[in-house]
């Protein structure tokens, strides 16, 4: 008996002084993890190191030992889940996604990739609902935000998504990113006004993105509001480290100069860029039109040239050659241009005006008067033809403060304004009025090239 309770006060003893086996077991399993956690985090800075440089393949590599050694980190999936995007495996990320569901790891951010990975296999409907649950989690999570509203944005749901982004304004750390989008959802909305307040808004706030000035003077510029869009624009261009940069702030930038009847200023935006461009046709349209409105023939035949090498059958081609004709003297070309335009689309605008303006110098002013009465039809405000048709009833020449041909850009071409802009006639040089007056004393004797329906004159008096 005496011996079992010797065996019994020794167990005691040695307990008490820490040398129970179990015990020493746990506590040597406590000091790895605490070492494998630390381990996991060295691992884990450097692979967030790795994906920041663009080395993918290292980061999936580094960070899915750091979860080896510690499968507790959502952060650790989540890099793991995003290496493996960006590598192209949506496979793989999403067997990443499995696994911290398995190891009972959640985050906003996990979910949120989850919705990330159901766009990719177009089930947009169930993305959103992922997104909406990350952020019962987070509401503040920008990310989160902005995937639910472009989410209801890609469902045709913009409404939605607009007041969506309206219940957080405000609310959020995020500088800049709400209010651009928000504008980008206002623009797609019509709401021109809110589109504009928002992305001065983020302006305001101190985002230095130059594409965010940008975006806002191209939609005043589509607006029509083009004196904003100047002091807008002219900084990002000012701003920009070479000429050739910048191609649609530019072309935006010249529009706003020609609008404002300012050419000279359009041409000089212009001339450098579409020297180093000549494949930018509608830069080289913009050109041809400032250089003809500063009397600078040479500079507007180049461009014209080329726009008609590699896109000879642009829409606006046929009016920039006319205008061009028109300024040389050719009347009798500038005519046949016109009349093949107006035979695509008996609507355009400039089209009837500058064929007014070709009538006259032919000495048909009946004629002249039909396509400012026509232009006016199409738009009663247009000055040119309302100028024009009063000089012709008053039988007074008046070339001041005429608008010319309309030329739409990549800033949305739908969504273009159907306007004239400044182009004002300007004094020929001593050859090209000795080729107009030539011109004009051959024209009893001329007779149509071209006999299609296309190039007929029907304004032809007898």
């Amino acid at each position: 008996m005496n011996r079992y309770w010797k065996i019994i006060l020794l167990s005691f003893v040695m307990s008490a002084a820490g040398c129970n086996p179990l015990q020493r077991s746990s506590a040597r399993m406590d000091a790895q993890n605490r070492w494998n956690a630390v381990r996991a985090g060295v691992k884990h800075q450097l692979a967030e190191q790795l994906y920041e440089g663009g080395l993918f393949d290292e980061a999936a590599e580094t960070i899915t030992e750091s979860i080896g050694l510690d499968p507790t980190r959502a952060d650790a999936y989540a890099l793991l889940t995003q290496a493996n995007l960006e590598l192209g495996k949506p496979a793989s990320a999403r067997q990443v996604l499995e696994a911290a569901v398995r190891a009972e790891v959640r985050s906003p951010d996990l979910i949120y990739l989850e919705g990330v990975l159901l766009e990719l296999q177009e089930k947009p409907e169930a993305a959103l609902d992922k997104f909406a649950e990350a952020r019962t989690f987070d509401p503040g999570n920008v990310d989160c935000l902005v995937a639910q509203a472009e989410c209801l944005v890609n469902l045709n749901r913009a409404e939605e998504a607009m007041t969506l982004l309206k219940e957080v304004a405000g609310r959020l750390d995020d500088d800049a990113t709400v209010p651009v989008l928000t504008a980008h959802v206002a623009s797609l909305l019509g709401d021109t006004t809110e589109a504009s307040r928002q992305y001065r808004q983020a302006m305001v706030a101190g985002s230095k993105d130059r594409l965010v000035a940008q975006e806002l003077g191209m939609l005043l510029v589509r607006a029509g509001r083009y004196e904003e869009a100047l002091a807008v624009l002219s900084p990002v261009v000012e701003s920009a480290a070479a000429p050739e940069s910048c191609g649609a702030t530019r072309r935006a930038l010249a529009i706003c100069h020609l609008a404002m009847g300012d050419p000279t200023s359009a041409k000089l935006v212009l001339r450098d860029y579409a020297r180093q461009h000549p494949k930018d046709t509608l830069a080289q349209l913009l050109l041809a039109k400032s250089a003809l409105a500063t009397g600078d023939t040479l500079t507007a035949l180049r461009a014209v040239d080329l726009v008609e090498q590699r896109e000879p059958d642009h829409p606006e081609l046929w009016l920039v050659r006319a205008a061009l004709r028109w300024k040389r003297g050719d009347l009798a070309g500038a005519a046949t241009d016109l009349y093949d335009v107006l035979t695509n689309d008996p609507d355009d605008l400039d089209a009837h005006c500058l064929l007014a303006e070709v009538l006259r110098g032919r000495q048909q002013h009946g004629a002249a008067r039909n396509h400012f009465e026509q232009a006016l039809e199409i738009d009663p405000h247009c000055a040119w033809a309302a100028a024009g048709l009063k000089s012709i009833m008053d039988a007074k020449p008046t070339d001041a403060n005429r608008p010319s041909i309309r030329l739409t850009s990549d800033i949305e071409p739908a969504a273009a304004p159907n306007r004239s802009m400044g182009l004002s006639p300007v004094p020929l040089t001593k050859a090209e009025e000795r080729r107009s007056e030539e011109t004009k004393a051959g024209q009893g004797k001329e007779t149509p090239t071209d006999a299609s329906p296309a190039t007929t004159n029907p304004d032809e008096e007898p």
